[in-house]
């Protein structure tokens, strides 16, 4: 637990100084820095019984619903942690950055895969079998249905491409 207490720490701060002690302070006074190590140790648990009691605990006490199945990458950043629903299948890429009641859901058992990079802006759902590029932006209450390129900023219901993201 420590060692992944001191790496979320170390991704999120940029390497400081006295890691362990400042992460410890970190996972009890910051409840979204709690809610990303809990997601992180739910998705590496190697025992299902232990990814559902995590998967448990963040759906009861924080509003967070984690699949059994999902897969997450490194340097996940969740703003806010309310209402957010990441479905069984998902994948999710490195780096992503997610705000309050992003939802990525199914579709005909089929769940979407996010890119590298990616960030998701309130409200977005992403739904279904769909590839979502790197460095793609989705705006606030997007419903995304259809694949995203890379770089690529999409919006509205059903989204459509509105712009390219910077580089």
């Amino acid at each position: 637990m420590f060692r992944l207490l001191t790496s979320e720490y170390k991704t999120k701060y940029k390497n400081r100084k006295f890691a362990l002690p400042f992460a410890i302070r970190c996972y009890y006074k910051m409840p979204t820095f709690r809610v990303e190590v809990l997601v992180k140790k739910a998705v590496a648990a190697k025992r299902e019984a232990t990814r559902k009691r995590l998967s448990k605990k963040l759906l009861l006490k924080y509003g967070f619903e984690l699949g059994s199945e999902c897969k997450i990458g490194s340097g996940l950043c969740i703003k806010h942690y309310n209402g957010i629903v990441i479905g069984l299948g998902t994948v999710i890429g490195n780096n992503c950055i997610l705000y309050q009641q992003v939802t990525f859901g199914q579709k005909d058992e089929k769940y979407p895969t996010i890119g590298d990079n990616a960030t998701f802006y309130p409200g977005a759902k992403i739904i279904g079998d769909i590839k979502i590029g790197n460095n793609a932006v989705i705006a606030a209450n997007a419903v995304v249905i259809n694949d995203v390129g890379d770089g690529e900023i999409v919006g509205g219901v059903p989204a459509k491409k509105i712009g390219d993201a910077k580089s």
